[in-house]
């Protein structure tokens, strides 16, 4: 079994390639009152892009027992602001600034986010946040939303 963390808004069913449905993106509004709309269709070229987009979000899964297994890092909501700063791609002196902290501060941070990350660099940090989903914002300590199927076997 593999698992992907990449999110997906829609619920979407494929079938046999040929046909598929879509839900609406759940909001909370709606899904108080349990109104979800859903559409079919079978033009081959929307099932086609449905698919592919499908399968680009599965390129990044990961084998279901290495998931359950890996150790993931806390990272609390001071971390996750410096791995945002990180990511916009502005320089140390100006990330430091907007987080209202000192550029030692900031870095130290930084440096602690690696240790944490198991990263060696900055970019080996953000390639690591990534695949454990730490980037999209999901909620301090908490895993982010998952989808599993099986392999296809070879």
């Amino acid at each position: 079994m593999r698992i992907a963390t990449t999110p997906l808004l829609q619920g979407t069913v494929i079938i046999d390639r040929r046909t598929m449905i879509l839900t609406d993106p759940v909001f909370p509004a709606r899904a108080a009152h349990g109104r979800r709309t859903y559409t079919m269709s079978g033009a081959p070229a929307l099932v086609g892009g449905a698919y592919a987009l499908f399968e680009a979000a599965w390129e990044s899964a990961t084998d279901l027992a290495a998931f359950l297994a890996a150790q993931w890092p806390r990272i609390d909501a001071r971390a996750a602001r410096v791995l945002r700063a990180l990511s916009s791609g502005v320089t140390d002196e100006a990330a430091a600034r907007d987080l209202g902290m000192s550029l030692r501060t900031y870095r130290r941070r930084v440096a602690e986010l690696l240790v944490a990350l198991d990263a060696g660099s900055r970019f080996q940090a953000g390639v690591r946040a990534g695949e454990l989903g730490l980037t999209r914002g999901c909620p301090r300590g908490r895993r982010p939303g998952v989808s599993v199927r099986r392999a296809k076997s070879r």
